[in-house]
């Protein structure tokens, strides 16, 4: 709901979250009929390592995924891998 009020450089998708989850969450907003929504960069957070999960995230439009606990050197990396 929030991602229709405000224009966003990036999102950073949390994988697990109370009622929907991240990937749920990321093909709604890829499905939105706006370009905006279709190219904005969405990086899931996530403490799971399980390999099946890689390819989820890009199956569900996600652009990547940090790892938690995740440091601000990872933070700083996407958000200039992105963002620059």
């Amino acid at each position: 709901e929030n991602i229709t009020k405000n224009e966003y450089d990036l999102v950073f998708m949390d994988i697990k979250m109370p009622g929907i989850n991240g990937f749920e969450t990321t093909m709604i907003i890829r499905g939105m009929d706006e370009e905006y929504y279709k190219k904005l960069p969405i990086v899931a957070l996530t403490a799971s390592t399980l390999h099946d999960e890689e390819s989820k995230f890009k199956d569900s439009g996600m652009n990547g995924h940090i790892l938690k606990p995740f440091s601000p050197v990872e933070i700083k990396k996407v958000l200039s891998d992105f963002l620059t």
